[in-house]
């Protein structure tokens, strides 16, 4: 009973210490988000974006424009909608996992929803002399960052749920985390986007993901309670 209880109160322990790391962390992310929009949009300061800016045309060449062209597919709707569809899929037919297959699916809906509201709140135009062509819509903040971030993010959270060895845990969440962060950078070497515009969805994914982990679970404890009270 002793060693039970040690056990227990160690992974007590070990839970609280990630819920401050995780609030620590959203902290910072919120106070960073505030001070962009502030800072940067709203105040028009742009000294950072044209570091950033001249900094990616050192290395305009066709080769790397073809790159980053290839990369920024992935953070497109093109990619991400049926991404988001085999997810939800594979948690349903092979893993017969409804609420994880609903969980996927809520988050990618309010992360569009989301994403159009604050892009039209803010209504910040796209950089002058974009790399490609027809790029609509509104700057602040980067849809492909704040998208390809989002999904990431909910792949890795679902890494970390799953049975898998910590190792490819580790390999995982660091080639998650790279393919979203070049998905972001494309965005400024092709100048579609501000670096403030990736580094606000970088940011906004990661409150976002938080929040929504933090609903579903509430709502899926208490859907789990209900059906038990009902057994």
């Amino acid at each position: 009973m002793q060693k039970e209880a040690i056990k227990t109160s160690e992974k007590v322990k070990g839970i609280s210490v990630r819920i401050i790391i995780v609030l620590g962390v959203l902290a910072v992310f919120i106070a960073a988000l505030y001070f962009l929009t502030d800072e940067i949009v709203l105040e028009g300061e742009t000294a950072f974006d044209d570091r950033v800016y001249t900094f990616f045309q050192r290395f305009q060449t066709p080769g790397t424009t073809s790159l980053m062209l290839f990369f920024t597919f992935f953070g497109s709707i093109k990619f991400l909608l049926p991404a988001y569809l085999l997810l939800s899929c594979y948690f349903i037919f092979f893993k017969k996992n409804s609420k994880r297959s609903f969980n996927v699916a809520a988050i990618g809906i309010s992360s569009g929803i989301l994403l159009k509201l604050i892009k039209n709140i803010f209504q910040r135009h796209r950089p002058p002399h974009p790399l490609i062509e027809n790029v609509a819509g509104f700057s602040y903040p980067s849809g492909h960052s704040f998208s390809s971030f989002t999904l990431a993010g909910v792949i890795i959270y679902i890494l970390w749920e799953s049975q898998v060895k910590t190792g490819w845990k580790y390999l995982g969440t660091v080639l998650l985390f790279m393919y979203a962060a070049l998905v972001a950078s494309s965005r400024v070497y092709l100048h579609v986007h501000y670096a403030s515009d990736v580094l606000a969805g970088f940011f906004l994914s990661f409150v976002w993901l938080t929040i929504c982990i933090f609903i579903l679970k509430r709502i899926n404890k208490k859907g789990k309670v209900a059906d038990e009270a009902t057994d």
